[in-house]
């Protein structure tokens, strides 16, 4: 429940931060067009929604190792795991059921020497 309060509390926050309006008489700023960095492409974790288990994989990278931490929405980091590589790709799968039993949000952070990338996943 208390993940629950927080996710939400999480979520307005970040929309009201989003809605703040432009103080008047200042000029809007063009709009800039948003652009995803390659590396982020290649960074992929699969399935999600997922039970626990899961696949985190960075591919077309020269790194020969990477950081993978995850998070849980509080900011608390629940795993830790440096990656080595393999093959084409630096990849691993996590069972995150045998680090926390609580279903809901976590954040999976993956940092090489010139990288770095947050993305969510949900585990149900």
């Amino acid at each position: 429940m208390k993940q629950f309060i927080l996710t939400i509390l999480l979520s307005l926050s970040m929309l009201a931060l989003q809605a703040q309006e432009q103080k008047p008489g200042q000029q809007a700023e063009k709009a800039k067009p948003l652009t995803v960095n390659q590396d982020e492409k290649d960074f992929t974790i699969y399935p999600n929604p997922s039970n626990g288990v899961f696949t985190v994989s960075l591919a077309n990278t020269d790194a020969k190792r990477a950081e993978l931490r995850i998070m849980n929405v509080i900011g608390n980091e629940i795993y830790r795991e440096v990656l080595t590589r393999d093959s084409a790709q630096l990849s691993a799968t996590i069972d995150l059921s045998r680090y926390s039993k609580a279903k809901g949000l976590y954040y999976v952070k993956l940092e090489t020497d010139n990288f770095s990338v947050v993305r969510r996943i949900i585990v149900r």
